[in-house]
């Protein structure tokens, strides 16, 4: 029999109301989807079992574990890193605090890279500058059939966590891993010339920081957001570098931040070497992604 001081444990229906309340009261914008998305990483579970309303007894172990996720993003930890997960281009990557948390705006870059591939030649290589958790390469590798990688990061966390995710995706062989930092003279092979460069450079102007989501500015890795006092100082070097190793004919695709394509256009300008300069806008009507050609001559 049950003593007085003995506590029910609770069903992961109420616990998952009782997260959803928790995070509601604490500013989180979609609390019932996070909620139903903490849950089921601690009971291992799909997300889709709470739409059918699973009753089961939550254990004591499982609870506790559930309150100290729910108090880390009450605290607006990510919930990204909270679950070490993120999808992005339909595929799950690992992700922690050493990287970057992919963005749904970052696919443009692949879709890019998609519409002029049909220019590559069978085996083309491709760089990704400032790989982070790896997404580009990974994607890159998976969608350009026959395509090599060379993925470069500075962090050595990141390296880690993007060298997990070429495994488990499949594509460890076509990846090559380098250290290397995107705002130094880039320090390839003479004979090495690139089909594809990819980036997704940091661009926020360091101005703008304490303006940031507290997700953004309490915990992602400073150096895979800030973009120099203005924002651009990674394009001005990407641009530099990327002409040097470019085969002639061959596509530079970036990110940009919000109001800055005609910046980064006038960068790729002056850089020289770099024709057909194109802004593709984002799903939102933003210019989000540049691709130029490294000019023939």
């Amino acid at each position: 029999m049950m003593t007085s001081t003995e506590k029910i444990s609770p069903t992961a229906q109420s616990l998952l109301q009782e997260a959803q309340n928790f995070l509601a009261s604490r500013g989180i914008e979609h609390a019932r989807m996070e909620a139903e998305i903490l849950l089921a990483h601690v009971l291992d579970v799909r997300r889709e079992d709470f739409l059918l309303k699973d009753e089961r007894t939550v254990t004591a172990t499982e609870e506790r574990r559930v309150r100290e996720l729910l108090d880390r993003r009450g605290r607006r930890e990510p919930l990204a890193y909270l679950v070490a997960t993120r999808e992005f281009w339909s595929l799950d990557f690992k992700v922690n605090a050493q990287v970057l948390i992919p963005r749904p705006e970052t696919e443009g870059i692949i879709e890019e890279l998609k519409r002029r591939a049909g220019a590559f030649p069978p085996q083309p290589l491709m760089l990704d500058m400032g790989t982070g958790s790896g997404i580009l390469a990974v994607v890159a590798a998976k969608e350009i059939p026959g395509g090599q990688v060379t993925a470069v990061e500075l962090s050595p966390g990141a390296l880690e966590v993007a060298r997990e995710n070429a495994q488990r995706h499949g594509v460890a062989d076509r990846i090559r891993f380098m250290p290397m930092d995107m705002m130094k003279p880039w320090k390839f092979s003479g004979k090495e010339l690139f089909d594809g460069i990819l980036c997704n450079p940091p661009y926020i102007p360091e101005g703008e920081l304490d303006r940031l989501m507290p997700e953004v500015r309490d915990y992602e890795p400073r150096a895979a957001l800030l973009g120099g006092p203005d924002g651009l100082e990674a394009y001005r070097s990407i641009a530099l570098n990327a002409a040097r190793y470019l085969k002639p004919g061959g596509i530079l695709i970036m990110e940009m931040g919000y109001g800055q394509s005609d910046s980064v256009r006038r960068i790729l300008e002056e850089a020289g070497g770099f024709e057909s300069i194109t802004i593709i806008q984002d799903l939102s009507g933003h210019p989000r992604v540049v691709s130029a050609r490294r000019a023939l001559g």
